[in-house]
């Protein structure tokens, strides 16, 4: 409301308020002094006079009940409303002015008196109730006295005295006037910018209601719904599709590839990334449909579908999240794991389905592989709850001996002695065994790898020490986890082990898959010379199926190399090319070739003739128990 109005309103609500006030009092005056008078004079025109008083006073009195009856500010904070009143109000001025000479002139001194203190106590009364408008109030007073006074100070003479009274009480009464129309022009100041204060604290707190509702379901990296708001709508969508006769989907969505980029070009430039899968994924997921970053590098999606538009829709994801992301003159790309299960088929609850698209995530790789995605089904929950039910078994596998060591045989052609062999780790659960390609993700998954490496490495140690003091010293290969290699302890533990069970180090080689060369370059090779510097044989394992760096391999400086069972698979298929490169390679580096997974004996001519001497496999021994190592 403009300052104008808000200065109309505040003068308004102070003349009206007085009003009741005032006409009850200009009443109770105007009665007395005309029953004074009437004793004095027996003067018929004071009735007269006081009619019309009364009548004035009756029309203000009117006035009143019709402001108080109005509704809505826009009707009662008119100008003419303002207008009305002072209209009214001088004219009640107006009637004491003739009050004043028509019952003055040819008075004696004490009628004289009753008439100047009446006007004096009216216009002291409006100095208050007329106060919020300086013009009205001075005017009211004016009216009042100041024509009384001028009357009786043109006549002179005896009463001159009252029209000096006059004049005097006019000025005094004006002056006090104008001090309080300025106390209540404060006043209302204040009062208006109290309720300008008031509306734009009204507005403030609303604004921040609404900011904080946003804030409060919103994720604030990606502005996307965060979780609670998430499953308070997907709630809602069951409803709409079920009277829709649509499914609802939870899509899971893992982003593949992410951490490499927050490891290699810093989490700014992986939130940059969400950030814009964010918004790839906000375009498809058009209204019922509703999209969240459900945590770290996972999003969800709830949509009303059919079967057939979920396939078509899960390709449109699919292929967004794989555009390129320009970066400079860079251009990134991500893939993504997508897990999918269906209200109703799968269940009614919102938390339950979005735990069941998250196990399809994971659950079914080789359909994922096919389709792109994985819809729930019971099949995945069978390995889930085996997986879950490992992973518990896992934790006690220690303790509970049920982990043991095999040793299969590494032969030298051409040798005498075979004393070489590599160390692999087996676990029987309640007289079943798990196969390692079960359990060692899983072990990898929990952080258990560590535990567990550690133990197969003392075992080791165990067995050499032993093979020592029966005169059968033999030289063992125990492959180490990417993850157990980075551990900072890694090293210093393994020399502890070393001098704990005096073993010579030559005796002890680590076997690495290239996935270690993800660790820092400085790191990697600082470790590897710390073991080399001790004695200790490096080789890598699988070589030739990762994605190593040949340059990084030769400052590593390892001692071995184990060409990988699928090259040897394809001797006969097309593969001796990569095998004659690899061996060429690896002997023009000065490494010592293993070959793994021999199972003919056309395989061992062949390798022979590569030159490569060392060979383990089916063709020469499965693995054999520690009893067996020391029949001979």
């Amino acid at each position: 409301m403009p300052n104008q109005d808000l200065t109309l309103q505040g003068t308004l609500d102070v003349l009206y308020n007085n009003l009741k006030t005032g006409l009850i009092g200009t009443g109770v005056a105007a009665t007395a002094s005309c029953l004074l008078l009437f004793q004095y004079s027996q003067n018929t025109a004071i009735g007269i006079w006081w009619l019309l008083m009364i009548g004035v006073l009756s029309w203000r009195g009117y006035d009143l009940r019709c402001w108080n009856s109005l509704k809505t500010k826009r009707e009662k904070y008119q100008p003419q409303i303002f207008r009305r009143f002072a209209t009214l109000a001088i004219a009640t001025a107006m009637l004491w002015s003739l009050f004043s000479l028509w019952f003055g002139i040819g008075s004696d001194s004490e009628q004289l008196i009753i008439i100047l203190a009446t006007l004096a106590a009216i216009a002291a009364g409006v100095t208050n109730a007329l106060s919020s408008n300086k013009t009205l109030i001075i005017s009211y007073i004016t009216l009042c006295l100041l024509p009384f006074g001028l009357w009786f100070l043109w006549q002179g003479g005896d009463q001159i005295i009252f029209g000096y009274l006059g004049i005097i009480f006019t000025g005094l009464l004006s002056f006090s006037a104008r001090n309080s129309y300025l106390f209540t022009l404060e006043s209302i100041r204040l009062r208006r910018e109290h309720e300008h204060l008031l509306a734009n604290l009204e507005t403030e707190v609303l604004m921040r209601t609404k900011e904080l509702s946003y804030l409060s379901d919103i994720e604030s990296l990606t502005g996307l719904y965060n979780r609670r708001r998430f499953i308070e709508i997907a709630v809602e969508l069951t409803e709409v599709s079920r009277r829709n006769q649509l499914k609802l989907a939870l899509v899971m969505i893992d982003l593949v590839g992410l951490k490499s980029i927050n490891d290699g070009l810093g989490h700014e430039i992986g939130d940059e990334f969400l950030r814009e899968i964010a918004e790839r994924l906000r375009l498809l997921t058009h209204e019922p449909a509703i999209c969240c970053r459900w945590g770290g590098d996972e999003f969800l999606i709830a949509i009303p579908i059919t079967d057939e538009a979920l396939y078509h829709f899960v390709e449109q994801v699919q292929q967004s999240i794989s555009q390129p992301f320009r970066l400079q003159e860079n251009a990134l790309r991500l893939s993504a794991n997508i897990g999918v299960s269906l209200y109703p088929d799968h269940g009614q609850d919102i938390s339950q389905l979005i735990n069941l698209a998250d196990l399809a995530l994971y659950g079914n790789i080789e359909k994922a592989g096919k389709q792109g995605f994985t819809v729930y089904d019971s099949q995945i929950a069978g390995k889930y709850r085996r997986k879950s039910m490992l992973r518990t078994r896992l934790e006690q596998a220690i303790s509970q001996q049920e982990l043991r060591l095999v040793y299969q045989p590494i032969i030298q052609l051409n040798a005498t002695q075979q004393n070489y062999y590599e160390v692999l780790l087996r676990w029987t659960l309640d007289g079943t065994p798990v196969a390692p390609d079960e359990f060692i993700p899983l072990a990898e998954q929990s952080g258990l790898i560590n535990p567990i490496g550690y133990w197969v490495l003392e075992q080791a140690c165990l067995t050499i020490s032993h093979s020592i003091k029966l005169g059968k010293p033999l030289q063992l290969a125990v492959n180490v986890s990417a993850l157990q290699f980075q551990q900072n302890e890694f090293v210093p533990d393994l020399l502890a082990l070393l001098d704990k069970h005096q073993i010579p180090a030559n005796l002890l080689q680590i076997e690495i898959t290239e996935s270690v060369f993800t660790v820092d370059k400085k790191i990697l090779i600082d470790k590897t010379n710390q073991l080399r510097d001790a004695g200790i044989a490096i080789a890598i394992d699988d070589f030739g199926t990762g994605y190593s760096s040949l340059s990084v391999i030769n400052e590593l400086q390892v001692n071995k190399v184990k060409i990988d069972k699928a090259f040897i698979d394809k001797i006969d298929d097309g593969g001796m090319p990569v095998l004659r490169a690899i061996a060429s390679m690896s002997q023009s580096m000065g490494w010592e070739i293993v070959a793994e997974g021999v199972e003919t004996a056309a395989q061992v001519e062949v390798l022979s003739k590569l030159n490569i001497h060392y060979m383990q496999g089916y063709y020469f021994s499965k693995p054999v128990e520690y009893s067996s190592l020391f029949q001979n």
